[in-house]
């Protein structure tokens, strides 16, 4: 799974909540419009893991009605990465490599560290090689 793949499933869904919540009367179709311009202007096709992992968090910030969609994906983060950040950088701390602990916490915080998807799966998959990696720097 590419990240312009996880950029066409987020695309698509947001797609479809727009039209249901158009149809059903519970958003304008001024406001559908809006989101789905946001959601254009901020996902670009090409982007790399790092750029889209950093574009996730804007849609939601921008766009309440879309976070059904886009939490997921915050949580996958979260769940894949920064776990995993926290992990090694414990693991820095044990063997006394101060500097290098506190530079990859700052990494994830600002969302910069290298991702490298190591399988073909969904990003909500579950299983330990369906996770995105942190590349090394």
């Amino acid at each position: 799974m590419s990240p312009d793949d996880i950029r066409q499933q987020i695309e698509l869904k947001v797609v479809e909540l727009l039209r249901k919540a158009v149809t059903e009367g519970t958003m304008t179709e001024e406001r559908s419009q809006q989101i789905a311009k946001l959601v254009l202007e901020y996902l670009q096709p090409g982007m790399s893991w790092q750029q889209l992992y950093k574009a996730i968090p804007k849609l939601d910030d921008a766009s309440q009605e879309i976070s059904p969609i886009i939490i997921p994906y915050l949580r996958e983060y979260e769940d894949k990465v920064a776990q995993a950040a926290e992990g090694t950088v414990r693991e820095f701390i044990r063997q006394g490599k101060y500097d290098a602990a506190v530079k990859l916490a700052d990494r994830v915080i600002a969302q910069d560290v290298d991702l490298v998807w190591t399988a073909s799966a969904k990003p909500t998959a579950t299983s330990p090689q369906d996770t995105p990696s942190m590349g090394k720097n």
